[in-house]
């Protein structure tokens, strides 16, 4: 077998790294800037129960997509966007509403729901408000895209859930946390509320509840409309400074 010299075996190998590289590059290597082709939201729609073949719909910033959820409740939408994104869950008698800030996973409960009442009191405004305000309102883009401002939230709902109903939740990450519906985890603990009377038969969580939460966000309002953390949380955790952001 003939040898290459090196200067032949040297063009050989840096035409091998371009054409690597090119195909990396090609096949969506790297991080997804969230605006780009193939960005891709998902998650599970449910109120303890499933919402199987739910119709979901993500309005954002900027861009719009759809997806139909399976028998598991299981979405998955791909489409060009830059988030926020306000999503709506919709089957028979429920409609149920959350929000995702990029691509990954956002799930739709009675919990995200709650989540959205209490920061749309610590923003002044209702959820409808919150959630029509989502493609145009800079101060809703701004909190709902602060990590620590949704952190922050979540531990306060966790909170206020112990102090209401006694259940704590097996996470407080319930926005992205993975679930299937049937399974331990934070299945169980949309169970547990559903029984304690804390989510309605049309998926809602109890009056009473939202009410609380709102009230709690209002005692907790978002500093500089949402470019500072929370202050203090109100009923449950306490709201950080709001320097990390995503």
């Amino acid at each position: 077998m003939k040898l290459l010299n090196g200067a032949t075996q040297r063009a050989l190998q840096f035409g091998s790294i371009v054409l690597a590289t090119s195909a990396l590059v090609a096949c969506g290597g790297g991080t997804d800037s969230g605006s780009s082709p193939g960005a891709t939201v998902s998650g599970t729609a449910a109120v303890g129960a499933a919402m199987a073949n739910a119709s979901i719909v993500l309005t954002c910033k900027n861009g719009s997509g759809s997806a139909t959820a399976n028998s598991s409740g299981a979405y998955s939408a791909t489409f060009k966007f830059d988030g926020p994104c306000a999503i709506t869950a919709s089957g028979g008698a429920i409609t149920i509403h959350s929000f995702a800030v990029s691509a990954g996973t956002y799930n739709v409960t009675p919990l995200t729901e709650l989540l959205l009442s209490y920061l749309a009191g610590q923003l002044g405004t209702t959820v409808s408000g919150l959630l029509s305000g989502i493609s145009s309102n800079t101060a809703f883009q701004s909190a709902l895209s602060n990590s620590t401002v949704i952190a922050n939230a979540e531990a306060a709902v966790a909170q206020l859930l112990k102090t209401q109903y006694g259940i704590t939740l097996s996470s407080s990450s319930f926005l992205t946390v993975s679930f299937t519906p049937g399974q331990p985890g934070a299945d169980a603990d949309l169970d547990a509320l559903q029984t304690a009377g804390a989510i309605t038969a049309n998926g809602q969580p109890a009056a009473s509840l939202t009410a609380a939460a709102a009230a709690a966000g209002a005692a907790a309002p978002i500093s500089g409309g949402g470019n500072g953390g929370g202050t203090t949380g109100g009923t449950g955790g306490t709201g950080g400074t709001g320097t990390a952001t995503k």
